[in-house]
């Protein structure tokens, strides 16, 4: 097996063979700059990070190290992640001011993704925000759900496993409130 490691620059790449790289762990001491142990909730939350879980979230902070560490000084840079996940590392690209895209097998991840890094005007999201909020007024009165004006939008051909996680009401209701989200 053969590897290619980049170093500081990608101009002094190499190829290594599986002893070598063996070799080059033992011989690489721990550094703390890379234990991101005292971080805090809030600090790995940050920006649109906290939106959703997702299995196997990176830390924004991982990201950000890695890209400080091997892409400052080289660029400018299109950042691919081709197993994007939740889209961290499309996010954090993007704040550091890199072309970013990705994909993933799975349509939320693609749906979390786009959520986590599609910019939105503030003061237009501000009053899409109130609209919908209005709308929750419904909810106390128990039209929210039952309102003939929204017909439930449920992907079902998109997310294979929605009747897993949830029940058959709750697909309903969720799928009519992604109507008066659209």
């Amino acid at each position: 097996m053969q590897t290619i490691i980049l170093e500081k620059s990608p101009k002094k790449s190499r190829i290594l063979d599986s002893d070598q790289i063996l070799d080059l762990f033992k011989s690489t001491k721990i550094s703390s700059d890379w234990s991101f142990e005292g971080t805090t909730p809030s600090q790995t939350s940050k920006l649109t990070h906290c939106y959703h879980r997702y299995p196997a979230k990176f830390i924004p902070q991982l990201v950000e190290k890695l890209m400080d560490e091997y892409l400052i000084g080289f660029g400018p840079f299109h950042v691919n992640d081709l197993f994007m996940g939740s889209g961290t590392t499309l996010a954090c690209a993007i704040v550091r001011g890199y072309f970013a895209s990705g994909t993933d097998i799975n349509y939320s991840a693609e749906l979390i993704s786009k959520a986590k890094c599609t910019p939105i005007e503030p003061t237009l999201l501000k009053n899409k925000v109130g609209k919908f909020i209005d709308d929750l007024s419904f909810l106390e009165d128990k039209t929210l759900f039952t309102s003939s004006k929204y017909k439930p939008q449920i992907p079902k051909s998109k997310i294979e496993r929605i009747e897993y996680w949830f029940e058959p009401k709750s697909i309903e209701k969720l799928g009519i409130m992604l109507s008066r989200v659209n």
